[in-house]
């Protein structure tokens, strides 16, 4: 890590596409405009025994958290709560279909949370077509962005409306990393 940057975990799943890769190094390069460095667990680094414990000690090094949902499993033909029916004693448990959908990593999921936790300035940012369940659905906690196509990447990192949503995130992780600093001096 540079000296003075501000240290940020970035979520995603593994890029698997050469557009997966274009719109993660646009990213960096904004982030870079704000002093911001990011880092990733990567899938060499999985240790299915302690990768908790691993992720936990990198994300407590950061000031704020980034999920990009890229589309990771795709269903062509599926359901949630199979023969679920409605019933009022429940929550949600009527069957559901889930063909011709697609999610992104359970990752995502567990390291949002795991940023949430340790109180991080969220910004989710997922790619249209993404189921939007769980942590990456957003709310008042977090920050999140419009979608974009990995077919127009450019246009999303352009639009003003992307860039005023970023502005929102950079300001609260940039206070968060003062008052964390501000207290050591």
């Amino acid at each position: 890590m540079e000296k003075n940057k501000i240290l940020v975990f970035l979520s995603r799943p593994n890029p698997f596409l050469e557009e997966h890769q274009k719109f993660i190094d646009k990213l960096k390069i904004k982030l870079q405009n704000y002093n911001f460095e990011t880092i990733t667990l990567q899938a060499d680094e999985y240790d299915l025994t302690d990768s908790i414990n691993y992720l936990k000690g990198m994300i407590k090094r950061c000031y704020g958290i980034i999920i990009i949902g890229f589309k990771q499993i795709f269903i062509d033909k599926g359901c949630k709560k199979k023969n679920g029916i409605n019933n009022p004693n429940f929550f949600y448990p009527a069957e559901t279909d889930l063909s011709n959908q697609a999610f992104t990593s359970p990752f995502c999921h567990i390291e949002g949370t795991i940023g949430l936790l340790n109180d991080l300035p969220l910004l989710i940012i997922n790619e249209e077509g993404v189921r939007e369940e769980g942590i990456i659905k957003g709310g008042k906690f977090c920050v999140k962005t419009a979608k974009f196509n990995l077919n127009d990447i450019d246009s999303f990192f352009y639009n003003k409306t992307f860039e005023q949503q970023l502005l929102v995130w950079v300001g609260k992780v940039t206070d968060y990393y003062l008052f964390l600093n501000l207290k050591k001096v």
